[in-house]
């Protein structure tokens, strides 16, 4: 969500309410003994993100106690220009930060893979979900869940 029409202390508020909640969040994976966490979509509201803004992010994710798995929306695809890609991001992201980049089954856990459906382009043309699905065979399909970011 963008905070363009906030004043000056409420839009600083409000950015600080965002890294609060990832914080929040990791406790409670961590008191719900989660094994992961999965963000699908727009973790960031563009890729035009500042790089305090990245690396504010990034310091509240090394705090989360679990792998985290982050998967590029319609705001931040995984494109030339992706937050992803970009230095602050790729020197600053903590090891147990992962990015999917593509709709290969991974394992997450035991007895669980994450099939990615990421964004490439702000606008594809064609759905993620579905070229995801083509690419699996049908025992795949019985077996995996399907994580999707299609904010349509």
């Amino acid at each position: 969500m963008t905070r363009h029409f906030f004043s000056e202390g409420a839009q600083e508020r409000f950015s600080q309410a965002r890294f609060d909640a990832i914080r929040t969040l990791g406790r409670i994976a961590n008191e719900e003994h989660c094994q992961f966490m999965l963000v699908c979509g727009d973790a960031f509201e563009s890729n035009q993100v500042d790089r305090k803004t990245v690396a504010r992010t990034l310091e509240a994710l090394r705090d989360v106690p679990v792998p985290v798995y982050l998967l590029a929306g319609n705001h931040d695809p995984l494109n030339a220009a992706s937050v992803y890609r970009s230095s602050t991001f790729v020197e600053r992201k903590p090891p147990h930060v992962h990015v999917i980049e593509h709709a290969n089954p991974f394992q997450a856990a035991d007895g669980l893979e994450i099939v990615g459906a990421p964004w490439m382009s702000k606008r594809p043309v064609a759905n993620p979900v579905e070229e995801a699905l083509k690419a699996l065979s049908p025992a795949e399909r019985s077996h995996t869940h399907l994580c999707r970011a299609w904010c349509g």
